[in-house]
């Protein structure tokens, strides 16, 4: 749960960041956020039930993750997969962090799987900082 308040805080502060404020962005070889489709079943339950049927889903598609892809994951956004139905998360491939052919393959069979709704390469921003001098009146 701090992870996720984490980065909502995170996406306000970049919000209201004026523009031009980031460095290009780099991305990290080998990490990816995974967002898997909706789970329709997972929508149709509630409270406690909601709960189990998450966790049941995360396992599942992490496991899944990890037997066809080879990919280690390290976090799973619980939270965000109970309010949507997707399973979100954090995956980290040890080959294609050394291999960018190998890399290049595995984002293009993750963006083909029929399960898979979105992958994304992690990426590193770092902000520009300037001082501003203050004068007073």
């Amino acid at each position: 749960m701090r992870g996720l308040l984490f980065a909502v805080m995170m996406a306000v502060f970049a919000i209201s960041v004026t523009p031009g404020a980031y460095a290009e962005a780099k991305t990290v070889p080998g990490e990816y956020l995974v967002l898997f489709k909706t789970r329709d079943k997972v929508m149709e339950t509630e409270g406690r039930d909601r709960d189990v049927a998450v966790s049941v889903m995360l396992d599942f598609q992490s496991e899944y993750l990890a037997v066809r892809y080879g990919l280690e994951v390290k976090n799973s956004f619980s939270a965000i997969s109970r309010s949507n139905g997707k399973g979100m998360f954090f995956v980290k491939s040890e080959r294609a962090s050394m291999d960018g052919k190998f890399e290049e393959k595995l984002l293009e069979e993750l963006r083909a799987d029929p399960f898979i709704e979105a992958v994304s390469p992690n990426e590193v921003q770092k902000m520009i900082s300037t001082s501003v001098g203050i004068s007073k009146p």
